[in-house]
């Protein structure tokens, strides 16, 4: 084997090596984002106001007594809008609804299963998050 040789097997060994390691390291780090962020548990939306309040506080630079005096504004400032948000979640359920009704004349059964399910879908998603 020529010098060349040897040394365009080592930079293509070396490449594979340096590939499987990044590799290797991508998936190690999916997963560990996977297992941080995957599924909520039961008080994973508590757990993300608690959050969002801790980033307020943070942005605003709040003293402790500025902290303690906003938390219970915050609290219900958040349980308002969740409240607003469920009602705005009724009510696009109920057009979504009355549209599936609207078309049902006009697509075979079919058709109307699958947007059903991609409704369903939608739904689920949104639950989850």
């Amino acid at each position: 084997m020529t010098t060349d040789r040897k040394r365009a097997l080592l930079m293509i060994t070396i490449t594979l090596i340096i590939g499987i390691l990044i590799g290797a390291l991508g998936v190690g780090l999916w997963g560990k984002q996977t297992r941080r962020g995957g599924k909520p548990s039961a008080n994973g939306r508590q757990d993300g106001k608690e959050a969002f309040m801790q980033r307020i506080l943070k942005e605003a630079n709040a003293d402790s007594l500025q902290a303690k005096q906003m938390r219970p504004l915050m609290i219900e400032t958040m349980a308002r809008i969740d409240s607003l948000q469920m009602e705005t979640d009724n009510k696009v359920r109920s057009v979504i609804n009355s549209f599936e009704e609207d078309i049902k004349p006009i697509l075979r059964e079919d058709q109307l299963k699958k947007l059903q399910e991609f409704h369903r879908r939608g739904r689920k998603d949104k639950e989850v998050k």
